[in-house]
């Protein structure tokens, strides 16, 4: 989604470092009620950088795919 993103806006991979995206969502099953996976270009690789679980569901202006620094 995140190279999805930079490419839709005609953003060169050569500067896509620094670029950080957030996607949470609500689950049906298993003991999680909602995850968040965020991840940050650094250098050639996407890194994860944050993986939370909730046991309660988030609220749907806080799901999806957010942009929390974009490449420049």
């Amino acid at each position: 989604m995140a190279e999805e993103h930079l490419k839709g806006r005609g953003v060169e991979a050569a500067r896509w470092a620094g670029a950080h995206f957030r996607w949470s969502e609500n689950v049906t099953s298993g003991v999680w009620a909602s995850v968040t996976l965020e991840v940050e270009r650094r250098g050639e690789e996407w890194i994860v950088t944050r993986i939370d679980r909730f046991r309660e569901p988030l609220p749907e202006s806080e799901t999806g795919f957010q942009v929390l620094a974009d490449a420049s």
